[in-house]
């Protein structure tokens, strides 16, 4: 069997993510992985850096409990070597409020023996965190 190259494994973690199967898309990411989201930790509980496969699965699940996707469609896929840059178009609704954030944002992972060891996620950071201002904390 062919190892799967860094855009096919950056291809199976969003669909599992996209289908809402967080235990498939933790399958394609590194024990010492390390994920970085660039939105106010203050605003977001998600936001800064976690490090490691536990923390992150943890981070993962609690923004799926505090938001409901409703559209997740990478874009653009391009890899370069074991970096993988994308866009993801997006729609969620903010459980405890109702309201609907959407847009789009970029990440750049790396991959490394057939793992996600580095995910950095990049929002319109102004824009979100206007948007958890105005409607409360997710939880």
């Amino acid at each position: 069997m062919t190892p799967a190259t860094p855009a096919e494994v950056v291809r199976q973690f969003n669909k599992a993510w996209a289908e809402g199967d967080l235990a498939a898309a933790m399958r394609w990411v590194a024990e010492d992985s390390v994920y970085a989201l660039y939105i106010s930790g203050e605003l977001l509980p998600a936001g800064g850096e976690t490090v490691g496969r536990a923390n992150i699965e943890a981070v993962l699940r609690q923004v799926r409990l505090d938001f409901e996707y409703l559209l997740y469609r990478p874009l653009n896929l391009k890899a370069n070597g074991a970096v993988v840059r994308y866009q993801v178009e997006f729609m969620y609704r903010h459980r405890r409020s109702g309201e609907t954030l959407s847009g789009r944002f970029r990440l750049v992972m790396r991959v490394k023996d057939g793992l996600i060891v580095r995910a950095d996620e990049y929002h319109d950071r102004a824009k979100v965190e206007a948007f958890l201002r105005l409607f409360g904390s997710p939880t």
